[in-house]
């Protein structure tokens, strides 16, 4: 269950949620912020559930009918924007204020709720717009927005929400997962300090996109065939069919690589077998790995699905080409 999650993953979030649920306290809007992978989506459910929930004690019992139509988005008085699928516009926001205009559709608690599932991919018009059905909530209407990067909010739509903080768990909590579950322990030592939830963690030794990402890491540090040949062989051998999964074969080559580069200039020794040994024959100044992981960085970021992902390959074998010239690593 969702509470069960939040308690182990997030104890601060859950006892600000529980304790508002309980007294009875909740804010008219609510801005889950935090990377990716923290379970602002669920936890947003969750409070959205509580508000209608036919059992509740403080948060949402999760098994009620209430619980399972807010759960499948299936409630008259409960409303969902998606940015993670498309951009909000303006007339998505306007259309959300004239479906609240009016009382409840249901008969119950009165209340009301929508939430806005990434809401910095909304346009300029769509966040004047949500700022102003913010400013002016109607009775027993309720606002939860989640946003990866709270810094492409306007600061007007923060400060009209109770914001609450998400972070990543550290690498224990998924070594301790992938431990319990008897994942092999070359598996757990990456993995746990790349992954972004137990699912991924436990989904991922057994997937082409990680598998592949491993061979292409270690072609890049010659254990695998000679780097210079990388891109054909990615258009020969690793590229994926499914644009999701080339861009988390991507995203996982590139933490991979900057895995690499962190551990090379902090001189940790953790992981299998070949990946210390590739450690150890680390060739370069901390600088040039300063540089590494900007390269990464910078390439992650371009790695989502607004962008050609077999281009952003190609990209990155010439950035790391340059790299390694300029580098001599």
């Amino acid at each position: 269950m969702v509470k069960e999650l939040l308690q182990k993953m997030e104890p601060v979030v859950y006892e600000a949620l529980n304790n508002a649920c309980t007294s009875g306290r909740i804010s008219h809007a609510w801005l889950f912020a935090g990377p990716p992978g923290t379970p602002k989506k669920e936890a947003a459910y969750l409070l959205a559930q509580s508000l209608f929930c036919e059992k509740q004690d403080g948060l949402a019992c999760e098994q009620c009918e209430e619980c399972i139509r807010i759960a499948n988005n299936s409630h008259m008085d409960f409303a969902v924007l998606d940015g993670s699928k498309k951009a909000i516009s303006k007339n998505d926001i306007d259309e959300l204020q004239r479906r609240f205009s009016l009382t409840s559709a249901e008969k119950g608690s009165g209340n009301r709720c929508y939430l806005i599932l990434n809401a910095e991919n909304s346009s300029a018009a769509a966040m004047n717009s949500m700022l102003k059905f913010l400013e002016e909530p109607g009775e027993g209407l309720t606002a939860i927005l989640t946003t990866d990067n709270i810094g492409r909010l306007l600061p007007t739509i923060i400060s009209r929400c109770t914001v609450l903080s998400f972070r990543l768990p550290g690498a224990d909590y998924y070594r301790q997962i992938g431990k319990e579950h008897g994942m092999a322990d070359d598996d757990i030592s990456l993995l746990s300090r790349l992954v972004r939830s137990p699912e991924e963690l436990l989904a991922a030794p057994s997937s082409a996109p990680w598998q592949n990402a491993v061979a292409m890491f270690q072609q890049y540090l010659g254990k695998n065939g000679p780097f210079s040949e990388l891109l054909v062989d990615y258009d020969i051998s690793y590229r994926q069919s499914e644009k999701a999964d080339g861009a988390a074969m991507v995203q996982y080559f590139l933490g991979l690589l900057d895995l690499y580069a962190h551990d090379v200039i902090l001189r940790n020794q953790d992981g299998p077998k070949w990946y210390r040994e590739a450690l150890a024959d680390a060739r370069g100044s901390q600088d040039d790995y300063g540089r590494l992981i900007i390269i990464c960085n910078q390439q992650k970021e371009r790695c989502n699905k607004f962008n050609d992902v077999n281009l952003l390959m190609a990209q990155t074998y010439e950035r790391l080409e340059d790299f390694k010239r300029e580098s001599g690593t």
